[in-house]
């Protein structure tokens, strides 16, 4: 039995698979969709955890900053009380000034060589905001042993002596006694001074007395 499609029949089928061609793109056009919706969901839920630390960041960004100048201020302190040498001079001068500021005498004065503490990278003091900006830092310390008499309330001042000098001065050591028959202690202590070098670091003036040099022709043989 032959079928015969009428026009209306033809319209129709046209329609459906007008439909179904609608709908198979539908779908395949919304499973790519809902496959890279999903991807970049993933991508964001891994990506929470950084976008929440970084809005704690933001939250105390201002007190990072006072932080960073803080850090700043005090390496600039820090870093101001190291010279960059020491001479033994200088330690020289740094006791013959204390005792005419103390009205001490000492009883002895011995002076070691320069132990290395630490070597490291660091920013010179002239270029702290560029924190990048780095050379190669030595740290020293330089120690004089000092024996000398004083009473007790000059053994404070000698204490605050110390600690108030301009660059970066301690005791590593204090051993005392006291002596009944004069009332004073008999104090042996070793004094550490500091130093920070590196290249391009400013060489500081050294505070060394001029001595005379003698006569220039001490025979008297240069006929005038």
């Amino acid at each position: 039995m032959k079928m015969t499609l009428q026009k209306k029949d033809i319209k129709l089928i046209i329609v459906l698979v007008g439909v179904l061609v609608l709908v198979i793109a539908y779908f395949a056009v919304f499973r790519t969709y809902r496959d890279k919706t999903d991807d970049l969901q993933s991508q964001i839920d891994s990506l929470q955890p950084e976008l929440q630390q970084l809005r704690e960041y933001d939250d105390h960004k201002q007190e990072y900053l006072d932080g960073i100048d803080a850090y700043k201020e005090n390496a600039k302190s820090i870093m101001s009380s190291l010279p960059s040498s020491i001479w033994t001079e200088d330690q020289i001068m740094f006791l013959s000034m204390m005792e005419d500021d103390l009205d001490i005498e000492a009883q002895s004065e011995a002076f070691s060589d320069p132990t290395v503490l630490t070597q490291f990278s660091g920013t010179p003091l002239a270029d702290l905001d560029n924190y990048n900006d780095k050379v190669d830092m030595t740290a020293q310390k330089y120690q004089t042993t000092l024996s000398v008499n004083m009473d007790y309330n000059k053994f404070k001042d000698f204490i605050d002596y110390i600690y108030d000098e301009e660059n970066m001065t301690g005791l590593d050591s204090v051993s005392l006694s006291y002596n009944a028959e004069d009332a004073d202690l008999e104090i042996s202590t070793v004094i550490n001074q500091y130093s920070l070098s590196y290249d391009g670091a400013e060489e500081e003036t050294h505070s060394v007395p001029e001595v005379s040099s003698g006569v220039s022709d001490p025979f008297g043989t240069i006929s005038r």
